[in-house]
């Protein structure tokens, strides 16, 4: 909507457009005509909202209403056509697809920027961002998912924005100082599967405990004894082992090659992705005897081909390893477990549990955030021990 103000003998238009506030002179004209350029302002933003106008590169809102909607254009201006948002999320996602980043954070990018755009539009003009615009996304999103994963959906706008700006898709830097996100929880340290239950019983969310599993060295051997036994293909038992032992993430076991494997040395190289922005980079994990042992009987009778996990000669896609551990675990015991990421924390909680030092987890799991080693550091019970006794003898 517009609005009339009248200072001395002249009339000026207000109105806002992408959030912010616009104001034209009509002049010292009757009252009639004011109220008939305020009609035309609404009717020419109408028509822009419906995009079946569009404003020039270069031509100011203000200047595009009072010449009717046809404003000279600076012909160096006019040969440049204003990206909108569906075409950055299409570009952007088209040129990361070259295996830049791994094909699952890409799918995830991909929904992040759905939502992005189901905020503001897929028609939605990239210069008419503002802090106000991401607010709103913020505001529209907070009732259905958490603080965490709002953020992640602007993080993610704001990696293919800033790709736009190296682009010269867009000239102003991402608007997002200043964003305000709603409170969020501190997630809970790993616990035992007895911890989540007692917890459970006493009224707590079973959902979230259940993102906080890790099991114990016993419970791992039990879990392997279950895939082993269950129907499924060949590479899940000595993939799932993999994981268990090593910590190594599922996306990285899928890209595990036979020359990773160094039973010699008792060593896997882990081809890493996450660790250096741009760069494959790699991590080293000693094998540990009940690993090398699996590994050695997989590696006798795998199909040839150079991935150490495989379909025949087929390479695994995250998708396919993610329903074939749902399936390997369904209708049993284990099945409340969320996903690959329980082994890669039952790895670093067992880790914890020994007192390996914090250096060497670290080493071998590749990433690890401080907000992680919080949530397994009340497992170090011989380091704590030897700590309080110093204190009270």
């Amino acid at each position: 909507m517009a609005s009339l103000q009248r200072k001395g003998d002249a009339w000026y238009c207000q109105f806002l457009y992408l959030g912010k506030r616009h104001t034209f002179t009509v002049g010292p004209v009757p009252e009639s005509e004011a109220l008939q350029w305020k009609a035309r302002c609404e009717h020419l933003l109408t028509r822009i909202k419906q995009g079946l106008l569009e404003v020039p590169p270069g031509v100011p809102i203000a200047d595009f209403i009072l010449f009717d909607g046809k404003p000279p254009v600076d012909p160096a201006l006019a040969a440049r056509k204003q990206t909108v948002l569906h075409e950055l999320t299409e570009a952007y996602l088209d040129t990361h697809g070259n295996g830049a980043i791994e094909s699952n954070t890409l799918t995830t990018a991909r929904i992040h920027l759905a939502h992005i755009q189901a905020t503001l539009g897929k028609r939605f003009l990239l210069s008419g961002l503002t802090l106000g615009r991401l607010q709103d996304h913020i505001k529209r999103r907070q009732d259905d998912v958490s603080p965490v994963t709002i953020k992640k959906e602007i993080d993610t706008f704001r990696s293919a924005w800033n790709w736009a700006l190296r682009m010269k898709w867009v000239e102003q830097p991402f608007p997002s100082s200043g964003l305000v996100y709603p409170k969020t929880d501190e997630k809970l340290p790993f616990m035992t599967t007895a911890e989540i239950k007692r917890r459970i019983r006493a009224g707590a969310d079973e959902g979230a405990l259940w993102e906080c599993l890790y099991l114990d060295a016993k419970e791992i051997r039990s879990l392997l004894t279950h895939v082993k036994a269950r129907k499924a293909p060949a590479w899940v038992y000595p993939m799932l082992a993999s994981a268990a032992y090593t910590g190594a993430r599922r996306s990285e076991l899928v890209r595990a090659r036979m020359e990773d494997v160094d039973l010699k040395s008792g060593v896997l190289t882990i081809r890493e992705k996450k660790r250096a922005r741009g760069s494959r980079t790699t991590r080293r994990v000693p094998i540990s005897a009940p690993l090398a042992a699996v590994l050695k009987e997989w590696m006798s009778r795998r199909s040839a081909g150079p991935n150490l996990f495989a379909a025949s000669d087929r390479t695994l896609s995250v998708q396919a390893v993610q329903k074939a551990f749902g399936r390997v675990l369904k209708d049993s015991k284990w099945s409340a477990i969320k996903g690959w990421n329980v082994l890669r924390h039952s790895f670093i909680s067992a880790c914890a549990a020994k007192g390996i030092d914090q250096r060497f987890i670290d080493e071998w799991v590749g990433h690890c955030s401080e907000a992680m080693r919080l949530r397994y550091r009340h497992l170090y019970p011989s380091v704590q021990a030897a700590a309080i006794s110093r204190v009270f003898t």
